[in-house]
């Protein structure tokens, strides 16, 4: 029996198009039985600073496994059932969040906001950022930098210029030709082999195969303080020798003259490394990895950028606890049953029916009718019967012809063949 191990991704989750449609194929269709882990170790009552918050963690454990089995309806039950969450109007909704995660901040515990859509992040980081600033909780000056905000561009959206802003930063993620991964530059045109892409006064060629390696940004104006939080969206080694990673949550320590950027860990952001947002609130997506102790769903009521992956992933992040706010319960109730995942091809192609393959004897037959149906069918007949004798010979010939095998000489001279030892 064979058995695959499942520590190459968790198909309930968000997954990348190369990556996780490959694994889910495999897991529904190839037979091999997978190994899971069942227990859930995030949501640990143990953490319980009391009886009360023992008894919560323990009942949101329980909604968390419900969504794992899929029983998403009975998950969101579990969740409204322990006042988890809280219906607002559109106008409020932001302040009632910021008020919940300021009150975690004064706690000194730690809470990520996700939302599904990048509207609602913005509007939440910014909402979040300024209450914590009113409350003195950030660095009193704050140093406005430029940072670049990356657009999700398919490989087919870079060869159109149609979707490059004006102020468009092409970045390097991997090295091409002159270009070093990190480097800087803006877009030339589109040609015929890739996108021509020009860095530092040279032309580089990024041909169609390679257009991974390059990201199309926007640049944009925040404001940063110590005490902030920051999303870093980009793999790039330091000037400063350290390294820093896609998705990973950091803390301002202070802005240096220079620009550059030191943070709590130590690590020094160099000027010339703009690839981050304020990291109050992200999407469900750069939240897959993350564990805090409480999360805070922003729901932007968007039905269509919500469904079971997105409700999995969202409410599974914390360990203690989990706050869910959102204009409209019902709506968000049905949406989270929806499947996120792509349908495979072979999925698709399962209800058709193969078209049968027509021979030319089969065309000739209508046009042989006018001389009466017996004489159609003998003669298409006939020449089947003739195309099955040639192949039958051709086989044998095939299966009677001698070839040489390791450790064998076939003889040279003699018309029939025969194999000395």
């Amino acid at each position: 029996m064979t058995w695959l191990v499942g520590n190459s991704g968790d198909t309930r989750q968000h997954g990348a198009v190369e990556a996780s449609d490959a694994l889910l194929a495999i897991e529904r269709h190839s037979g091999i039985k997978s190994i899971e882990l069942h227990k859930i170790r995030r949501q640990d009552p143990a953490l319980a600073r009391g009886a009360n918050e023992r008894r919560l963690i323990k009942r949101y454990r329980r909604a968390v496994e419900l969504a794992a089995k899929g029983r998403l309806a009975e998950s969101y039950e579990r969740l409204d059932k322990i006042g988890a969450v809280v219906a607002c109007g559109l106008g409020d909704q932001a302040d009632k969040l910021a008020d919940e995660y300021l009150r975690l901040a004064e706690q000194n515990a730690s809470a990520v906001v996700v939302s599904q859509t990048w509207v609602e992040v913005h509007r939440v980081n910014s909402c979040v950022r300024d209450a914590l600033k009113t409350k003195g909780l950030l660095g009193a000056s704050d140093t406005t930098v430029q940072v670049l905000d990356r657009l999700d561009l398919t490989n087919a959206q870079k060869r159109d210029e149609r979707f490059y802003p004006k102020d468009a930063v092409v970045v390097f993620n991997q090295k091409i030709r002159e270009a070093d991964p990190g480097a800087k530059g803006n877009l030339a045109g589109i040609v015929k082999a890739g996108v021509l892409i020009e860095v530092g006064g040279r032309f580089v060629t990024v041909s169609n195969k390679m257009l991974n390696r390059i990201s199309v940004h926007q640049p944009r104006e925040i404001s940063i303080a110590s005490g902030d939080r920051l999303h870093l969206k980009a793999n790039r080694r330091l000037r400063s020798g350290g390294r820093v990673t896609n998705g990973e949550l950091v803390t301002v320590k202070s802005v240096r003259a220079d620009g550059g950027i030191e943070l709590s860990d130590g690590r020094i952001l160099d000027s010339s490394f703009r690839e981050f947002l304020p990291g109050y609130a992200v999407t469900s997506y750069g939240s897959q990895g993350k564990t805090v102790d409480y999360v805070l769903f922003s729901d932007s009521t968007v039905k269509a950028a919500t469904n079971a992956q997105q409700w999995y992933v969202t409410i599974s992040r914390g360990r203690r606890g989990i706050r869910i706010f959102t204009p409209d319960k019902r709506q968000l109730r049905e949406s989270i049953t929806r499947s996120g995942h792509r349908p495979l091809a072979m999925e698709l192609a399962a209800g058709l029916t193969p078209r049968r393959v027509i021979h030319l004897w089969d065309r000739l037959h209508g046009y042989l009718l006018r001389f009466g149906r017996r004489a159609a069918d003998n003669f298409v007949r006939l020449k089947m019967a003739h195309r099955r004798f040639r192949d039958h010979q051709l086989k044998q010939k095939h299966e009677h012809k001698i070839t040489p095998m390791l450790g064998e000489r076939p003889a040279s001279t003699s018309r029939s063949h025969r194999i000395v030892p």
